[in-house]
């Protein structure tokens, strides 16, 4: 099994029960594999309660070709949500750690 993991850095501005939507691709690389998607909220508040979830996380493909022209990429979507409470603060960025593990 191979594993590999990436970092990204994201400015969103989530307050407390937004979501917002990350869309990574086109790559081939969402073809095939087993992925995991994590975050880390970067945050300047002190004593603030809140975590920085994923959910619908989806790995499909698009098809934009037009005609008889077929070009089908491959993407992986994920929600990003934080889940505290009510003033406790907005989180600013975050970094997203995205692993796929092959066989």
């Amino acid at each position: 099994m191979a594993t590999q993991t990436f970092s990204y850095y994201f400015v969103q501005n989530l307050p407390p029960g937004y979501r917002g939507e990350v869309t990574w691709g086109p790559h081939s690389f969402f073809d095939q594999g087993t992925f995991t998607v994590s975050a880390h909220p970067v945050t300047d508040f002190r004593q603030t309660l809140y975590w920085l979830t994923f959910d619908d996380v989806s790995v499909g493909k698009k098809d934009i070709g037009s005609g008889d022209i077929s070009n089908v990429q491959s993407y992986l979507w994920a929600k990003a949500r934080n889940s505290g409470l009510g003033g406790q603060g907005t989180v600013k960025s975050y970094t997203a750690y995205l692993t796929r593990t092959t066989a």
